[in-house]
């Protein structure tokens, strides 16, 4: 795979974790709260966080075999990941957007053991299944397809981003 090609995957794949982001939060939030919750700060069903943070658990692992050391430091980075967004959040939007405060040891309400075993979970099904499946589709598909949609996903979630802003 050429350098634009691979640099494009990585965008694909950004994009793919922040939609099964938004996926997990909103039929969670849709469970607990009864009613339908889209959790997306943006139009596009995507939650950004959750492709950066896929991003860099893919390259902190990219190495690493062992199942349960992935489960420990991947529970342990996203929920410090959490921590850091939740106050990131609150102070640019002067709101909570996720409360833990009836979850079993929680912090705060902004973290919780219950989200952090989930998130292990996930980091697993991320680096074990998800992303040796994704570079697999991605090698498939002609380099020059792979930037193409690279690009109009960009340009489709800056525009949004603006849309959002401005």
């Amino acid at each position: 795979m050429s350098q634009p090609a691979k640099i494009s995957a990585w965008v694909i794949e950004f994009f793919f974790y922040s939609f099964i982001g938004w996926i997990y939060e909103t039929i969670l939030t849709t469970v607990i709260w009864g009613h339908f919750a889209d959790r997306g700060m943006l139009h596009l069903p995507i939650c950004p966080i959750y492709g950066f943070c896929a991003i860099v658990l893919i390259l902190i692992f990219k190495k690493v075999k062992n199942v349960p050391m992935i489960f420990i430091l991947g529970a342990f980075f996203t929920t410090a990941a959490e921590l850091a967004a939740s106050y990131f959040l609150e102070l640019f939007t002067d709101e909570r957007l996720w409360d833990y405060d009836n979850w079993a040891f929680n912090f705060q309400g902004r973290i919780a053991l219950g989200s952090s075993i989930i998130f292990g979970i996930l980091c697993v099904i991320l680096i074990k299944f998800l992303h040796p499946l994704a570079l697999k589709i991605c090698e498939k598909i002609n380099g020059r397809i792979l930037d193409i949609i690279a690009l109009v996903m960009l340009v489709l979630v800056i525009g949004d981003l603006l849309w959002v802003i401005l």
